[in-house]
């Protein structure tokens, strides 16, 4: 399947280079090639990531991050890549809604 980055996801991928290249530049650079290519490998085998409650969109770990993704009838499309430590206000206590905000929404 034909993979699509949402503007999220991509801004995402560079705050996570920005954060982690601020101490080590390499490090940064290899988390973020690792995580295009578990998105690669999403848009070969879609149903590899965990299904989410909201319909059609999935996860799927990449270390500590977590790659919030949906699966259309012929592209996989990134919607989020998130760190498993950040919250997204209004989620409580939940650490999966934190990760993943559709799932905060009602």
């Amino acid at each position: 399947m034909k993979l699509r980055y949402e503007h999220g996801a991509l801004a995402d991928l560079d705050e996570i280079f920005a954060y982690i290249a601020a101490d080590n530049r390499e490090a940064a650079g290899r988390l973020v090639a690792r995580i295009e290519h578990e998105a690669a490998r999403i848009a070969a085998s879609p149903h590899i990531g965990g299904a989410t409650r909201k319909s059609g969109f999935r996860r799927f770990p990449v270390g500590n991050y977590l790659i919030v993704y949906e699966v259309g009838e012929a592209e996989v499309i990134i919607h989020y890549i998130r760190h498993g430590a950040v919250g997204v206000r209004g989620t409580g206590s939940n650490p999966t809604a934190a990760m993943i905000p559709e799932l905060s929404r009602s």
